[in-house]
């Protein structure tokens, strides 16, 4: 029987380190033998010496350290602990793309490589890190989160491609809170003055304008929920969690039009161009007098958030059929 093997950075609580649990939860649900090797950074070194002094050879069998999760809100997600990493053709190794360039290790054994955030790869993919044939490869499987990591890997030259996305936990949201405010992507991906935007919304809009930045789950999903519009203005590397769950709690979305964005089939009134920022704010004025229209405009965004469970099933059971599991 094949077994699957997950690489996850140990401890770390983002989009991508979630997005592998749920494939190890939906693997395990499916009945593969599926298992997660949670990383630290000090694995990378020893890894790499093994490998220098031909110690990962076919059938070496690579014994590993077991740690356990540590993060609370991964809990729910099934999770077995993998041993050890038998190198050959029936270990699958599944590598995100903050790992890509780790593909030298697993020369022996199936590899694939999950693009979840393309932006985040670009330091792994120099010259010095990977040669880039090992990723053109047809040995190597390539699953995209979204049509931007689509676009880019095949312009990178790999062929051998297979959608898997991920799905945005919790199911529909009724917060019972009042809907007058805006909402503002204000983390270190948002180049704009975020605090001059800020205050121009609340002084055209009469409204409160809260600043996604720093606050816990459950702050972020109050401000969502207290919403009519979520504004982000970052760079969307990867099919971003923010949106969608404003999505799912009756928050119109505006989007900068670039990288991964367009995945989200927002109406083509909420994209925004690098350059055209400034039209951000008409637009705001409009959304928060026409909100009930701009929601029923909003409504195949906020279905195809709801359809993102079965989607990710679908597409799971597909890579374990490319797999040969």
């Amino acid at each position: 029987m094949k077994q699957i093997i997950i690489l996850i950075p140990h401890g770390v609580q983002t989009g991508g380190p979630e997005a592998l649990h749920q494939l190890s939860d939906a693997l395990i649900r499916q009945g593969h033998d599926a298992r997660v090797w949670y990383v630290l950074p000090s694995d990378l070194p020893a890894i790499d010496q093994l490998h220098r002094g031909n110690g990962l050879g076919p059938d070496t069998a690579l014994r590993l350290q077991p740690r356990p999760n540590t993060v609370a809100d991964y809990e729910k997600y099934q999770v077995r602990l993998a041993e050890q990493i038998v190198m050959n053709a029936d270990t699958c190794v599944v590598l995100a793309e903050t790992y890509v360039h780790w593909l030298r290790y697993f020369q022996p054994c199936t590899p694939m490589v999950w693009w979840l955030s393309i932006d985040n790869a670009f330091e792994y993919l120099a010259v010095q890190k990977i040669n880039l044939n090992a990723l053109r490869s047809e040995r190597v499987l390539h699953t995209y989160q979204s049509g931007y990591a689509h676009q880019v890997i095949r312009a990178l030259g790999c062929h051998r491609t297979l959608p898997l996305s991920d799905y945005t936990p919790g199911a529909v949201v009724s917060d019972g809170l009042p809907k007058t405010d805006i909402a503002l992507n204000a983390n270190h991906k948002v180049l704009f003055d975020v605090a001059a935007i800020a205050a121009r919304l609340e002084r055209e809009n009469g409204c409160k304008v809260h600043l996604i930045r720093g606050m816990s789950r459950a702050q972020v999903y109050e401000a969502l929920g207290r919403s009519r519009l979520f504004i982000d203005l970052g760079n969307f590397p990867g099919k971003d969690r923010l949106a969608r769950e404003a999505l799912m709690r009756d928050c119109c979305v505006f989007a900068l039009d670039v990288g991964a964005s367009r995945d989200y089939a927002l109406p083509e009134e909420c994209y925004f161009k690098p350059d055209q920022v400034d039209q951000v704010f008409a637009g705001a004025q409009q959304l928060m007098q026409q909100y009930e229209l701009y929601l029923q405009l909003s409504l195949p965004a906020r279905q195809a958030v709801l359809r993102e469970r079965m989607v990710f099933e679908r597409e799971v059971a597909g890579l374990a059929h490319a797999f040969g599991c």
